[in-house]
């Protein structure tokens, strides 16, 4: 099998995207251990899998515990952008609150897929992640715009993605989300014929 492809988490994107979560830091102080979870989805995480086109929004579903107020939470992440340098341009990105999971295909257990986006974050009450590249491509299918075919065809061309695993968890999504299953299926089938799997 090819090796897997690094992860680009030291882009100046990414860390934007770091530096904006750091904003709720102040409210995790004696809190316990994985207070805060962000999950990073959209084109934000493609760029960090992939180092292709990125997002001037970050698509992410927040685990914020019992003890931290989620709307302190979303008050600090939401409103004021983040700037960052991208090859001498002023370049900035901003939280979207009107990203919901609910409304795509998602697996169940994606969270136990996701990376890290720093080191040694187990343990930490602040810990920040990009979803896996299956489970991103998963998510993409329930739009599935010209865009959205061009970024799972990067995923699985990038990630060396493993179609059988893709298929398997891709089905399970589809099962029960709340969505048209036929032409949810259709656009898997759609991508495994385009990548040699057999259907």
């Amino acid at each position: 099998m090819t090796p897997r492809k690094s992860n680009y988490f030291e882009t100046p994107l990414t860390l934007a995207v770091l530096r904006l979560f750091e904003r709720v830091l102040p409210l995790l102080e004696g809190k316990s251990a994985g207070a805060f979870k962000a999950y990073v989805f959209g084109g934000c995480a493609l760029h960090m899998l992939t180092n292709a086109r990125g997002s001037a929004d970050i698509d992410a579903e927040l685990e914020i515990a019992a003890g931290v107020n989620r709307e302190d939470v979303i008050a600090l992440l939401d409103g004021i952008p983040e700037d960052y340098e991208l090859n001498g341009r002023d370049m900035q990105v901003q939280f979207d609150t009107r990203f919901n999971t609910s409304l795509c295909p998602i697996h169940e257990d994606f969270s136990e897929r996701a990376i890290p986006l720093t080191p040694f974050q187990e343990g930490a009450q602040f810990q920040v992640f990009v979803v896996d590249p299956v489970d991103l491509i998963i998510t993409k299918l329930g739009r599935f715009t010209d865009r959205d075919h061009h970024d799972i065809s990067t995923l699985i061309r990038e990630r060396n993605v493993d179609l059988k695993r893709l298929d398997m968890l891709a089905r399970q999504a589809i099962d029960y989300c709340p969505c048209d299953k036929s032409t949810t299926l259709s656009y898997l089938r759609l991508i495994l014929d385009e990548s040699g799997y057999p259907l």
